[in-house]
């Protein structure tokens, strides 16, 4: 792994100005970390109804447990259409899900194998800083 790379994606992370796209980290682990499969169901990213009430997703009770800074990691958003893709469209711009706010020091760092516009839908991409 490029050091330069990981040392600005460490730089990035501590002033959090926007959610981070980065290829060269699919495989490793990010200490606390929650982790979001690209391929995931819609109801396992924004929520579900269990009868009358609708509840956050599993992963947002992981995110909000504690007043700890977390980092929300995409992991190979390059692994499903583009179209698909836009599912993330309001985690990325207004860092919510449904009607659930993630913490303001929330991280959103999204992985993928291949960065290119045949890979990544480019309103997607207008939302991250590539590194």
């Amino acid at each position: 792994m490029n050091n330069d790379k990981m040392n600005m994606l460490n730089s990035y992370l501590s002033i959090n100005v926007a959610p981070i796209l980065i290829d060269f980290a699919s495989n490793i682990s990010i200490p606390k970390s929650v982790i979001i499969p690209a391929n995931c169901e819609t109801k396992e990213l924004n929520g579900y109804y269990e009868g009358v009430d609708f509840l956050a997703p599993k992963w947002y009770y992981d995110l909000t447990n504690t007043n700890e800074a977390k980092i929300i990691v995409i992991k190979d958003i390059d692994s499903i259409s583009k179209e698909e893709q836009l599912k993330f469209k309001e985690l990325l711009e207004y860092r919510q899900v449904s009607t659930f706010k993630i913490p303001e020091n929330t991280r959103i760092i999204l992985t993928a194998t291949n960065i290119n516009k045949e890979t990544i839908n480019e309103e997607i991409y207008s939302l991250v800083a590539h590194i």
